[in-house]
């Protein structure tokens, strides 16, 4: 994950979103962690399976039909090399999803290295399912006078 990135995002800790894009804030700043994934075409309940310590929700929407998870390390800018996966997060094409993002494990070596061999600490969940694209809602109907809205406001002036 790039800092550029991250920083131009909607950010909550655990995961960004902005245009086109989403990213998961990993605890190490290098070394291997482990992710899974869980794609339905509907709403997903969240994972219950081991004791999250921390979940996201957010959306995400592509605009392409393919989507690939794609690792990179570190915040600095000295390398582009990203490396891509085959799971197509898209999986019902272009439009809107819904992502949930569990994690646990992030604070076992905060900016550490995650060293080859060894147990990997952080493991994360991500749940995808496509949603309909959100249209303009009417919150408030009635005017605080309490009459209906489309009634004519009487204004005075002095």
């Amino acid at each position: 994950m790039k800092h550029r990135t991250v920083t131009e995002a909607g950010n909550n800790g655990l995961a960004a979103d902005g245009t086109n894009h989403a990213v998961v804030i990993a605890g190490i700043s290098a070394g291997p962690a482990l992710i899974s994934f869980d794609l339905s075409p509907g709403q997903l309940a969240p994972d219950t399976s081991q004791k999250w310590e921390d979940v996201a929700e957010f959306e995400y929407t592509p605009t392409t039909g393919v989507v690939h998870l794609a690792a990179s390390m570190g915040p600095d800018e000295e390398s582009d090399d990203m490396e891509t996966y085959e799971l197509n997060l898209a999986f019902a094409g272009p439009g809107t999803y819904r992502m949930r993002l569990h994690a646990l494990g992030r604070e076992l070596n905060p900016d550490g290295v995650q060293e080859e061999g060894k147990p990997i600490a952080e493991h994360y969940l991500l749940q995808i399912w496509p949603i309909p694209a959100r249209t303009a809602e009417l919150v408030i109907r009635w005017l605080a006078s309490g009459a209906p809205l489309g009634c004519p406001l009487s204004m005075e002036v002095r």
